[in-house]
């Protein structure tokens, strides 16, 4: 914070897991934001987090769900060229 740079692009879209205080695994998303004076020198940061595991789960799904699907396609077309 001393310096006013960050290592991420202010406003950037960061995710991460990370545990609730009843020990629940969930996925997050969050926003830093630098704030600075007229001078340009930092004078705090904003943490947005989001939870976001339910449209993480969704899409861990769905990858499955392809996969299986296009695994699917592999077996029918191995099958179909044996014959």
């Amino acid at each position: 914070m001393r310096t006013g740079a960050t290592r991420y692009g202010s406003g950037d879209v960061l995710a991460v897991p990370a545990t609730r205080r009843d020990g629940f695994r969930i996925s997050v998303e969050f926003t830093i934001l630098p704030f600075a004076d007229q001078d340009g020198q930092m004078i705090g940061i904003a943490v947005i987090f989001r939870d976001v595991s339910s449209r993480f789960k969704e899409i861990k799904n769905l990858r499955a769900k392809l996969a299986i699907a296009q695994g699917g396609s592999a077996a029918v077309s191995d099958t179909n060229r044996t014959r």
